[in-house]
């Protein structure tokens, strides 16, 4: 119950072992005190390793699902990721792990699960964000956001609220922070994969689209008159919406807004790149941070 539904349990072992192998694994990528920096280790993983598995992960067809740990595995340094609360949430993917031997922190939307974020996926980004902080670790974050979780269920569990403490606990971080857009990015949850603020990096994947809204959702408001005045408006939405979608490119997107496009194969590279840029600033916040790490 409590590592899937309450997540006051993050990780669940079968054995005291496998607990204590856990703990240490975990504690591995964080320095003693958050005066000092996280030790960096040599993995023999090499920067420039480009895996042509990301040019296949995320489908041609955006209704076709796929694991978001395979992104994570084929970017980060081999063997180095350490999930936390892997039950919890299951919709977005947290953890610690390396990049060229760099702790970092990592999380990923898990389109298995939706990709949505839910009150249990803010909870546990915002916990990543004040580990990060309070431990001055670099944070990773590969997107595909479809926004925040709606329904009655969501509204239940107070997804408004959640929904903007994530935005407040993004603003407030100030770790140095990369996004790579993978897939969707949309709504005020698609903003929480973005700081205005700090150094912070944004690239996006060919496989990328985003905006204040989806299509779908979009051209039913924007199109709402002529919809509705159609003989068949169902037709008529259909029609507008395969149009705006014949036209759409994350190129068109990425020229308006100053985005960044990249192989997906270029991703490591980038992201090594990113951390070793990263430690200067790090070591500027070292100490005690604003918001620290808190249950």
């Amino acid at each position: 119950m409590h590592t899937r539904e309450s997540g006051v349990i993050d990780n669940l072992a079968e054995s005291e072992d496998e607990a204590l192998g856990m703990v240490r694994k975990f504690l591995s990528y964080l320095p003693s005190n958050a005066w000092e920096m996280a030790p960096r280790l040599v993995t023999g993983d090499p920067p420039e390793r480009a895996d042509e598995s990301l040019l296949r992960v995320v489908p041609r067809n955006r209704r076709r699902a796929y694991d978001g740990h395979r992104v994570i595995e084929a970017v980060l340094d081999a063997d180095s990721f350490f999930e936390i609360a892997p039950g919890y949430g299951r919709s977005r993917i947290t953890g610690l792990a390396r990049l060229n031997g760099y702790p970092v922190g990592v999380m990923a939307n898990n389109i298995m699960f939706g990709g949505s974020t839910g009150v249990a996926e803010g909870e546990k980004v915002m916990r990543l964000l004040q580990l990060c902080d309070t431990f001055h670790l670099p944070l990773v974050s590969f997107a595909d956001e479809p926004g925040f979780m709606v329904g009655i269920d969501s509204e239940r569990r107070g997804i408004e609220r959640a929904g903007a403490r994530l935005v407040i606990a993004t603003c407030q971080s100030q770790m140095p922070w990369a996004t790579v857009v993978v897939g969707q990015l949309y709504g005020v949850a698609g903003q929480c994969q973005h700081r205005p603020s700090g150094m912070f990096r944004r690239y996006a994947w060919p496989s990328a689209h985003w905006g204040s809204m989806h299509i779908q959702g979009g051209a039913s408001a924007a199109y709402r008159r002529e919809i509705e005045a159609a003989p068949d408006p169902e037709t008529r939405r259909a029609e507008i919406e395969a149009r705006l979608q014949a036209i759409a490119s994350p190129f068109r997107t990425a020229e308006a807004t100053g985005q960044d496009i990249i192989d997906p194969r270029e991703t490591r590279a980038l992201l090594c790149e990113f951390v070793e840029e990263a430690q200067p600033i790090l070591r500027s916040q070292l100490g005690q941070t604003s918001v620290p790490y808190r249950p």
